[in-house]
């Protein structure tokens, strides 16, 4: 008598041209739409969020330590060459090298941009531009000479080649150029006007553009010669900070921590870490995959719903069976047991459906994007934004046990109320109702 409620349920589950199949299979869709939406979608945000992470780690710089008082016009502390020998000592480190970063002006031909760089010494040990010569889609990352380098998609916009030589202009030069323009009035003579303008001076220097970086790997800054971006920000010797490249860029944080507690970091200095200069994107990530997992999961209560108006349906259509089960001396929780061993076959079908369905559309996904886009005329994932060329995707085991368990566990307990109420009929009752 075990096996009599997998027997009856696999009987009643057998194909018939009646109202009862129809909503069997509607409810084994939308199971499976359920799991293949939600095993799609997951692990396109999971995929996003490793590759995202991967990215940063492959061309941001792992940690940074700056003065604190690290503004142009305040002065710094002149120990920074022993701060760097002392850092670079440190087993966790693998490189340390004094960066210049800030903002310029590019112009070329007429047009003009401004983009975030960082300049830097090219030394052998430096393991930032080691890392970032990886990411070289043209020409030679070479920072000895008047150069610059810039990202594909930058130098696209400005209409510049390798080769070509740039105008680039200090940025807060270009600030002041302006706030001095606005204080000539405009009631000037012609004459002292032009006098007054001559006296206006934009710090720029003509550097030639040597290199490319794919944007979608290396993101939108530029890189200059350290002498040349000391110049740009009024550095004079000084530095902006150290880039440490860590043996462990996944665990920055508590390692420069670590640094930091020994006394390695004088306390005049403070440290920054790629995730903490990231971690807005990174949390709204994965608050995007967390606030995407509970909409999705509405679809599977839906589906839970319809499994639960099946198993209405077929206890109402079964109810003389169930009388003359009771009447018989079935116990109450072998007819519940027919039910929802029902409704465990229907989830099963669906999920096993639900995952086929979403690994097929993961292995067609950008083909699908691209259909997309074709047919709207609107790029979906768009690579100035995500910075890929193509949707990740990466599927964790354990988000496929929670997929699958959730569904199976939201089916069975939708058909356990019906089946309940199922069981406890009278079997006189039953009879003369069903008969």
């Amino acid at each position: 008598m075990n096996s009599a409620p997998l027997f009856l349920a696999l009987r009643y589950l057998r194909p018939t041209r009646s109202f009862i199949s129809v909503i069997t299979v509607i409810s084994m869709l939308g199971v499976m739409l359920g799991v293949g939406v939600l095993v799609f979608v997951m692990s396109v945000f999971s995929g996003w969020q490793r590759e995202f992470r991967q990215m940063l780690i492959g061309f941001e710089p792992h940690a940074m330590v700056q003065p604190m008082n690290s503004r142009d016009d305040a002065p710094q502390s002149p120990d920074w060459r022993e701060l760097r020998k002392t850092l670079a000592a440190r087993p966790e480190v693998v490189s340390a090298v004094p960066v210049a970063e800030g903002v310029v002006v590019v112009e070329n031909e007429g047009n003009l941009q401004g983009v975030s760089v960082i300049g830097m010494a090219d030394e052998a040990d430096n393991g930032l531009l080691q890392k970032l010569r990886k990411h070289l889609k043209e020409g030679k990352f070479d920072l000895q000479g008047d150069s610059i380098v810039l990202s594909d998609k930058f130098a696209r916009d400005i209409g510049a080649k390798i080769g070509d030589t740039l105008v680039v202009h200090a940025a807060d030069s270009v600030n002041q150029f302006i706030r001095q323009v606005r204080e000539i009035p405009e009631d000037t003579e012609e004459k002292k006007r032009a006098e007054a303008l001559d006296n206006v001076t934009v710090l720029s220097k003509d550097l030639t553009l040597v290199a490319t970086l794919r944007a979608d790997t290396a993101g939108l800054r530029g890189y200059v010669p350290l002498h040349i971006a000391q110049e740009f920000f009024n550095l004079e010797s000084n530095v902006s900070g150290i880039e440490l490249e860590l043996k462990d860029p996944d665990n920055a944080e508590p390692l420069m921590d670590a640094i930091y507690r020994s006394g390695a970091i004088p306390e005049t200095w403070g440290w920054r870490t790629w995730m903490q200069e990231h971690g807005m994107m990174l949390e709204s990530v994965e608050n995007q995959r967390t606030m995407m997992w509970f909409l999705l999961l509405f679809i599977m209560l839906v589906a839970a719903i319809c499994v639960m108006n099946t198993t209405i349906t077929v206890t109402v259509k079964k109810r003389r069976e169930i009388g003359i089960l009771t009447a018989l001396g079935t116990r109450a929780w072998q007819i519940i047991a027919i039910f929802v061993s029902q409704a465990g076959i229907v989830a099963l079908f669906g999920v096993v459906a639900g995952l086929g369905g979403g690994f097929f559309f993961l292995s067609i996904r950008n083909n699908l994007r691209d259909l997309i886009s074709k047919l709207t005329g609107r790029d979906i994932f768009p690579q100035d934004i995500y910075f890929l060329s193509s949707i990740p995707a990466h599927t964790n085991l354990g988000d496929l046990l929670t997929i699958c368990t959730t569904a199976v566990a939201l089916c069975l307990m939708a058909a356990l109320v019906p089946a309940w109420f199922a069981a406890r009929v009278d079997p006189a009752v039953a009879l003369r109702d069903g008969g």
